[in-house]
């Protein structure tokens, strides 16, 4: 159990330093508990990595009855370049599971390791609650940010395997004194504030499934970096923040997940060759290893469309990923599968290209305007045939039958919104 008097240390410690360095932090109240946060994550062909911030030692996990101890990740004091200050009084731990390990436990709590061939598939993203220099949400309000309703609504859920499309941390800025709908949340790029925006809330959705996490665009190096690279990515810890890290197969049995760092693949305004061809690269060097049925997950949508400014015109989202994977798309990736776009969208190119599904609807700030129509229009040189745009707080969840997935977009109090069909290379959607 945790000591206060070691708290009280740590505390002065850290704040003497965060002094020093021009940044404050502010320890969450579950400091007291030891292990502020555990979860599971899926990597590279599969593999469970467990992880845990703990203000302790890392603690044991026991897989199969075997105590197995776990790898510090990052140290408190560990100096991470590129990044923006932060202060991060932690220390995070991982270990890999034993390959065909069946039970794991940290701390006397169940986890769930990844097992092969999911068969219900939940997706959310863009769960963070906005504080930045152009928009502020109401942190305290569950009407405005429902991100801890959803995620205890889909934890009951009880899926095989989670989804997070990218944009964890939205919390940048200070709530103004005299907003009491965010008074008093933490701020920054720090510990607390990626508590409270993720860890904390996250906790019986991350107790319930293993994860995939896509990096958003809202976790590169420029904001939220150094909190992605202590708690969430899937490589080692590295002494400089990169962007642009590569794309793995999460590959499950006969299922995969092909996961794309594309969050910081912005198109460009002016040639979008150099960048397509990084990520084309990327791509040829894990196709072999796309089994014959994977979806592509990236946080920016490679065929979506949204409003222009002003409503009056559609635009479409991102072309720079189209470019660089549309040729060379593996021929067993049925449906590309996205967030960043505060709406759920789904768009089907009638075969010629797999679908696009975005889910940006966990908890931000959500588009005001859909799109004026996405049917007939032309998304990166081919025609839609069929689409759904929805701008609501939401999740969704897929069970799959043989061959046929069938989707379920639910809202944050788990209503059923809207049912779709997932067939090869065809999705289709109607309430």
């Amino acid at each position: 159990m945790f000591c206060i008097r070691h708290l009280d240390a740590i505390r002065v410690r850290l704040a003497i330093a965060a002094i020093f360095a021009g940044v404050v932090f502010v320890l969450p109240p579950a400091a007291q508990a030891g292990i502020f946060a555990r979860w599971v994550e899926v990597g590279p062909d599969g593999v469970s990595s467990v992880r845990a911030i703990t203000d302790d030692l890392c603690p044991q996990v026991i897989f199969d009855g075997i105590p197995t101890s776990m790898f510090v990740r990052a140290e408190p004091g560990r100096k991470i370049e590129n990044v923006k200050p932060a202060a991060f009084p932690v220390r995070s731990c991982e270990v890999a599971a034993p390959p065909g390990a069946i039970a794991a436990t940290l701390d006397g709590q169940v986890l769930p390791l990844a097992r092969p061939n999911p068969q219900r598939i939940l997706i959310l993203g863009d769960t963070g609650c906005r504080l930045d220099r152009s928009a502020l949400q109401d942190c305290d309000d569950p009407r405005a940010w429902p991100f801890p309703k959803i995620a205890a609504a889909a934890a009951r859920a009880r899926p095989d395997l989670v989804i997070h499309v990218g944009d964890y941390h939205y919390r940048e800025v200070q709530c103004p004194a005299e907003r009491s709908g965010c008074a008093h949340s933490p701020w920054g790029y720090g510990f607390d504030a990626w508590y409270a925006d993720f860890f904390e809330p996250a906790t019986p959705l991350l107790a319930a499934a293993p994860w995939i996490m896509v990096r958003g665009n809202h976790e590169d190096c420029a904001r939220a970096g150094e909190g992605w690279v202590r708690f969430l990515d899937r490589l080692p810890v590295s002494a400089t923040c990169r962007d642009l890290t590569g794309i793995f197969v999460a590959r499950l049995g006969d299922f995969g997940i092909v996961v794309v760092d594309g969050a910081h693949a912005e198109d460009p305004k002016a040639d979008t060759g150099p960048l397509a061809g990084l990520l084309r690269g990327q791509l040829a060097e894990v196709a072999a290893k796309v089994p014959a049925e994977a979806w592509l997950v990236t946080h920016r949508p490679l065929n979506s469309m949204r409003s222009a400014p002003g409503g009056r015109t559609n635009e479409v989202d991102n072309a720079v990923q189209e470019l660089a994977f549309g040729n060379i798309m593996p021929p067993g990736v049925r449906m590309a599968v996205a967030g960043h776009i505060h709406f759920f969208q789904a768009v089907d190119f009638g075969g010629a290209r797999p679908p696009q599904l975005v889910v940006g609807t966990g908890g931000d700030n959500l588009v005001e305007a859909p799109p004026l129509s996405v049917i007939g229009a032309d998304i990166n040189g081919r025609k839609v045939v069929n689409s759904v745009t929805y701008s609501g707080f939401a999740y969704m969840v897929w069970d799959r039958t043989h061959d046929l997935w069938i989707g379920t977009l639910f809202d944050a109090d788990g209503k059923a919104l809207n049912h779709c069909r997932l067939v090869g290379r065809s999705l289709s959607c109607g309430s």
